[in-house]
C-alpha cells in the first residue's frame, strides 16, 4: 500500500467514522487525556490529593460549560503505580482551547486574592512530578454510556493498532463495528460503558483504544463468558463468524496492550443529554 493510499484512508478514519448522533448539541467528539504522575516523594495521601482536586473540579470543571465531560483514572493493573489519566470531553477541537480560556476566567473568580491563588495551585502542584504528556483522541461511534455511580468503576483500557488493508473501505469497518457493538457490547448487561477512540493528535497514528467499564474485576471476567455466549448467539453458524472476524481482523494489527485503571467518582463530571 502506498504512502499516500495509507495516509488518506487514515484521514477517513480520523473523521469519517464520528457518527451523526455526535452532531448533537452537548455530544462530545473530542477527548483530551493528560497523564500526570503522583510525587512518591512528597508526602501526601491520596485522601489529601483528592480533596484538593476535588476543590478545583467543584470551582472549575464543573462551571465550565465547554468542558463536556471529565475522569480521572488511577492505577489500578498496570506497569506504573503513580500513573494518573486525567480525560477530558469537549464539543469541538476549537473548543479545547476556548475551555482553557474560560477555566482561567473561572480560577481568577473562584481564588480573586492572587496571594490565595498562587497558594493553591502550588499546593495542587505539590502532588506531582514534573513530567507529564497530552494526547488527542476522536470520539468514535458505538459507544455505550456508563450511568453515573457512587462507586469506582473498573476501566479496561485496550489499545490497539489500526491496519490500512489495500482492500479496506472506511464504510465496511464502520459497518463491521456497528454490527458488533449493535450485537454484543451492548447486550452485555455486565458492561456498564464502553468508549472507542481513535489517535487525532499524539505519539501514535494506528492507536485505536477501546475502554471497557465494569463494576468489578468479578463482573469483567463474568462479562467475558457473556460476550463469548453473544456472539455465538448472533452468528451461530461458525463459518460466517469467522467470515466476520475475519473481515474485522484485517483493520487490526495482530498487537494489543491492555491496562486496568479505576476513576474516582467526586472527579467524574458526564455530559448532559442534547437539549
Amino acid at each position: 500500500m502506498s504512502i499516500k493510499k495509507s495516509i488518506g484512508f487514515l484521514a477517513l478514519f480520523c473523521t469519517g467514522l464520528l457518527p451523526c448522533a455526535l452532531n448533537a448539541q452537548n455530544m462530545p467528539k473530542i477527548m483530551t487525556v493528560t497523564r500526570v504522575h503522583f510525587d512518591p516523594n512528597s508526602g501526601h495521601t491520596f485522601d489529601e490529593w483528592k480533596a484538593v482536586e476535588k476543590e478545583y473540579f467543584d470551582k472549575v470543571t464543573l462551571k465550565n460549560n465547554l468542558i463536556l465531560g471529565a475522569n480521572v483514572l488511577v492505577h489500578f493493573y498496570t506497569n506504573d503505580n503513580s500513573e494518573i489519566l486525567l480525560v477530558t470531553t469537549y464539543g469541538s477541537w476549537e473548543d479545547i482551547e476556548k475551555a482553557n480560556a474560560k477555566s482561567d476566567e473561572l480560577v481568577k473568580a473562584a481564588w480573586p486574592d492572587s496571594v490565595k491563588r498562587e497558594a493553591f495551585f502550588k499546593k495542587q502542584a505539590s502532588f506531582y512530578t514534573s513530567m507529564h504528556s497530552d494526547e488527542i483522541r476522536s470520539i468514535l461511534p458505538d459507544a455505550k454510556l456508563a450511568a453515573a455511580d457512587t462507586s469506582p468503576l473498573v476501566y479496561n483500557i485496550r489499545t490497539r493498532h489500526l491496519a490500512f488493508p489495500q482492500d479496506g473501505k472506511q464504510s465496511e469497518f464502520g459497518e463491521l463495528m456497528k454490527e458488533y457493538s449493535e450485537n454484543v457490547i451492548q447486550k452485555n448487561p455486565l458492561l456498564k460503558g464502553y468508549y472507542p477512540s481513535r489517535h487525532a493528535w499524539g505519539a501514535d497514528s494506528r492507536e485505536f483504544v477501546d475502554a471497557f467499564v465494569y463494576a468489578s474485576l468479578a463482573d469483567m471476567d463474568k462479562a467475558n463468558d457473556n460476550t463469548e455466549s453473544l456472539v455465538k448467539a448472533h452468528w451461530p453458524d461458525e463459518k460466517k463468524r469467522k467470515e466476520f472476524f475475519d473481515k474485522l481482523g484485517k483493520y487490526f494489527e495482530k498487537w494489543h496492550g491492555d491496562a486496568i485503571y479505576t476513576n474516582v467518582p467526586v472527579l467524574r463530571k458526564i455530559p448532559k443529554p442534547a437539549k
